[in-house]
């Protein structure tokens, strides 16, 4: 608790977030939040307890939705080196009503009494009221993959290939699978949509471009959303700074779009298992 209620991050245990908000139960959204906890932080002592609260605070600071997480770090030797490496992600989701919100995530080992926090601003769009919207972007990637997951999302498993991650720098040498849902809310008018994945650098050049055309047919005239999948190689791409723009657009003719960037760092390409 006094993790969550310091004005400044706590660093003892240090993670990494994103938050991800997609289309709920009506009217609420279902955010999607990634907690990455780094591995040499923990003390891993076994029957340890680690416990991971999620809490979101909207402007005026009234908390609107949380939940607990608890582990106890009885580990297999082999999983327990992994985690040492590379440290470990949980995910969970609140639902929360559209709206700004800082999303305050605080941990605390039991063997070693270490704690830590960090803080995330997200806006959750009112998704049965706009024309076309947009999901929050998920990311995962090859050398993503390698980290434990504790906690799986469910949803995600036939999605996507590998768990989201939480970190936006990738090795030249992987492979980025992105994922997000385009929710249309016209569907009752026969039209199409284009989705558009593009990396580019900050003076405009694209690296990469992927086009994808949809049918408001694949809703059957009823409010919904597209799938949206793409793999990026990075092979191609320079390590540097990028921005991963992920556009749609509707062709009913009343110019209505909508998009995402995620900002990402590509290094220089790693041997499998550093």
């Amino acid at each position: 608790m006094d993790a969550l209620n310091s004005p400044i991050q706590v660093s003892g245990l240090r993670m990494r977030m994103f938050a991800a908000p997609f289309k709920g139960p009506a009217p609420k959204a279902s955010l999607l939040l990634g907690v990455e906890v780094l591995g040499r932080d923990l003390s891993l002592a076994p029957n340890a307890k680690l416990e991971v609260s999620y809490y979101a605070f909207d402007a005026e600071g009234k908390t609107k939705a949380g939940s607990t997480d608890s582990l106890t770090t009885n580990l297999r030797p082999e999983t327990k080196a992994r985690v040492e490496q590379t440290g470990f992600r949980m995910l969970t989701r609140l639902e929360l009503a559209p709206g700004r919100y800082v999303v305050r995530v605080a941990s605390h080992d039991s063997a070693s009494g270490t704690a830590g926090s960090v803080a995330y601003d997200v806006e959750i769009p009112d998704f049965s009221k706009l024309p076309l919207s947009m999901s929050g972007i998920l990311l995962t990637s090859l050398s993503g993959s390698e980290m434990v997951t504790i906690k799986p999302d469910e949803t995600l498993k036939e999605i996507m290939p590998a768990p989201p991650v939480a970190s936006r720098s990738f090795p030249q040498n992987d492979e980025i699978a992105l994922f997000a849902e385009v929710y249309d809310n016209a569907a009752q008018t026969p039209h199409r949509v284009d989705i558009v994945t593009t990396i580019q650098s900050d003076d405009g050049r694209v690296f990469f471009k992927a086009e994808e055309e949809r049918a408001s047919s694949e809703l059957q005239g009823a409010r919904g959303g597209y799938g949206y999948a793409v793999r990026v190689p990075l092979t191609d791409v320079a390590p540097g700074q990028y921005v991963l723009n992920v556009q749609a657009r509707s062709r009913l003719g009343n110019d209505v779009g909508v998009g995402r960037q995620v900002r990402i760092t590509v290094t220089p390409p790693v041997g499998r298992g550093q």
